[in-house]
């Protein structure tokens, strides 16, 4: 546990190293198109697997059909020299973020040969223009020295390939970007890049303006740096400031408030655009009054959603770690359509539509995946980015966990539902929630001798239980994806009949999905008739989950991962997740009786889980177990409560 982020009010700081990987993960600030973890562009040494800069969309080919979210060369760099020689870092860096404006302040002292140098760097994504990245640096030297600075764009940024396997660490590294021009402009310089595999293109562009540092010029280094190098005789009391400008550009742009640098521009000017976009999301989602250091908290999490959102960008969902890093090659899971899609939902409907409008924009993708996999209908896959394929490498997570094809279904049931959205349920989302359910039909096997089926081969959001047939999550969802298929042809039947006939509905179908719908199985225990989490979990072997873990770090740092299979003990929220999103199917009693069953044995080796458990028990007058649950989930990458946002960014 760290408890060095300090909270209070609309802002969180801490002191640290220049290089601590977790304050770079808190301190990430972003716009949603793009961000940068909190690392100062002033480096006391290279570290190009560690600074760089995410793009929403952007990702670079590791092998044949397999990306990685592209760590791209980045503007946020500068090297100074002090009396021609690199300095070092002489005091603790502090590192300031403002939730209401994501402004990211970083005040540090340099030195070297007795010289020392202040510097305080002010940077922002825009929120207004998502194309547009500002950094100011300020220099107060602490005496006479001759002092030049570099500042430009760290062209050695590259990636380092994370294995799917959570217990395997990789160590090599891969350059994803190629710079093919690099040019000097009045007042700047052009960089433009071709991003391995993939074909996209990246173009920064980069205006500066400097006080105190007379004229620069033009540098060039292939593969390390281009950019701008400033020389001044520096005065002990003086002040010097450079403001950077980057206009980014890349060739997948669709987000229509995208615009190039203004003509004129100034910081200061650019920074209050910047703070009514953010007043303007704010007064949207802000917090209602709760204890201290809660509510900003809270309002933390709200910033990192709004930072890691591409709102306007129906090409593109959020990752697991969002921009904050390369951890699960930046891909897209059900994190996004079952945990996350609510807050839009709730504060920025727009942002909803466009992380549903992806998952219709894929469907042809989902179908042959579908058909690649024996299967009919649409199967969503497990892992996807760019272009919606299977991207997950580990043959039984990817092809067992076939849940994700219902709760992509649930999610745009959801928004549709909640919006009344007509154009976007005419315009695929019907045909979502058709294809989807089709799936289903080839997805179950006959019991012999019976009118039921049973889903073998499958896991549920417990990956912990071994691969088991039936599993509750997966069964119900896939009933409630049925449900969703059969309303959407009726209302297709009524309001596109041509559309209807185009997609092949008809009654007989429909009277299949319903033989189908009762045929599903809700395990339950025989005797005490208690939902059961599949037909296996009871069969497994008891054991402490204490005995299990070091504290809230991953059981899987302890115990392998074919022993922990075997144990009686859940990764995740599995039924108790089913019963908050579905509380209609259970009653109070059988609600209270699964937490008193499963919640004991829950080892929370997801970060999915605390706000799962803390929900269930806000919904079923759990009081006090929910607050308990809500603070971990609250202080989670703040505290670092499993000791891997620094290693992987943030959850």
């Amino acid at each position: 546990m760290r408890e060095d982020v300090k909270l209070e009010g609309w802002t969180i700081r801490a002191q640290g190293g220049p290089e601590d990987a977790f304050l770079e993960s808190v301190f990430f600030s972003g716009n949603g198109r793009m961000g940068a973890r909190g690392c100062p562009a002033l480096r006391a040494r290279p570290r190009p697997a560690d600074t760089g800069l995410f793009i929403a969309g952007i990702f670079g080919e590791l092998k044949p059909g397999i990306t990685d979210i592209v760590n791209l060369p980045t503007p946020l760099y500068e090297r100074v020299l002090l009396n021609g020689e690199e300095p070092e870092f002489a005091a603790p860096l502090e590192r300031t973020l403002d939730l209401a404006s994501g402004l990211l302040t970083l005040r540090y002292t340099l030195g070297q040969g007795g010289g020392r140098l202040q510097v305080e760097e002010e940077r922002f994504f825009s929120l207004a223009n998502p194309a547009l990245l500002l950094q100011r640096t300020t220099l107060w030297p602490q005496g006479g020295m001759e002092l030049v600075l570099e500042s430009g764009v760290e062209l050695a940024c590259c990636n380092r390939p994370v294995p799917d396997d959570q217990v395997k660490e990789r160590g090599e590294t891969v350059r994803l970007a190629d710079c093919t021009a690099a040019v000097e402009r009045p007042g700047g310089f052009a960089a433009e890049f071709s991003i391995r595999g993939t074909g996209l293109a990246v173009r920064q562009e980069l205006a500066l303006r400097a006080q105190g540092l007379g004229a620069g010029e033009a540098f060039y280094r292939p593969g390390e740096a281009a950019g701008t190098r400033f020389a001044a005789r520096a005065a002990a009391g003086s002040a010097l400031r450079l403001e950077k400008a980057a206009a980014i550009a890349t060739s997948r742009d669709l987000d229509p408030l995208l615009a190039p640098l203004p003509e004129g521009w100034a910081f200061d000017e650019l920074l209050q655009e910047n703070r009514r976009a953010w007043a303007e999301k704010w007064a949207r989602c802000d917090v209602p009054p709760c204890g201290g250091e809660a509510r900003t908290a809270l309002r933390y999490v709200i910033h990192q959603l709004i930072a890691n959102c591409s709102a306007r960008d129906d090409t593109v969902s959020i990752g697991a770690r969002g921009l904050t890093h390369t951890r699960y090659k930046g891909c897209y899971f059900w994190d996004t359509d079952l945990f996350m899609l609510p807050f839009y939902l709730e504060n920025d409907p727009a942002a909803a539509r466009s992380l549903v409008r992806y998952r219709v924009n894929t469907l042809p993708q989902a179908k042959a995946h579908a058909k690649k996999m024996n299967g009919a209908g649409a199967r969503y896959p497990w892992m996807t980015s760019l272009d919606g394929t299977e991207q997950c490498e580990s043959w039984d997570i990817g092809c067992s966990e076939v849940h994700i094809t219902a709760d992509v279904a649930y999610a745009a049931g959801q928004y549709m539902e909640r919006t009344g959205d007509r154009e976007l349920f005419l315009g695929g989302g019907a045909e979502l929630l058709v294809e989807t359910a089709r799936f289903w039909g080839s997805r179950y096997s006959p019991e012999p001798g019976t009118e039921r089926v049973n889903l073998l081969f499958c896991k549920g959001p417990d990956e912990y239980c071994g691969i088991t047939s039936n599993n509750l999550f997966t069964n119900a969802m896939a009933r409630h994806n049925l449900e969703l298929a059969l309303a959407a042809a009726e209302a297709l039947r009524r309001l596109d009949p041509e559309q209807y006939l185009r997609l092949g509905l008809g009654p007989a179908e429909a009277e299949g999905w319903r033989r189908l719908h009762a045929a599903i199985k809700l395990p339950r225990d025989p005797e005490t008739g208690r939902p059961r989490q599949d037909d296996t979990f009871h069969l497994l072997e008891p054991v402490d989950p204490a005995a299990l873990k070091d504290g809230d770090q991953a059981s899987y740092h302890k115990v392998c991962f074919d022993r922990v299979q075997r144990y009686r003990a859940i990764k995740q929220a599995d039924v108790i997740l089913l019963m908050t999103r579905l509380p209609g199917l259970f009653t109070r009693e059988e609600k209270l009786a699964a937490w008193a069953e499963f919640e004991p044995l829950c080892l929370h080796d997801s970060t999915l889980s605390f706000a799962t458990h803390a929900l269930f028990a806000f919904q079923n007058g759990l009081a006090e177990q929910g607050e308990a649950y809500l603070e971990k989930a609250l202080f989670l990458d703040l505290r670092d409560v499993m000791g891997n946002t620094g290693k992987e960014g943030l959850h």
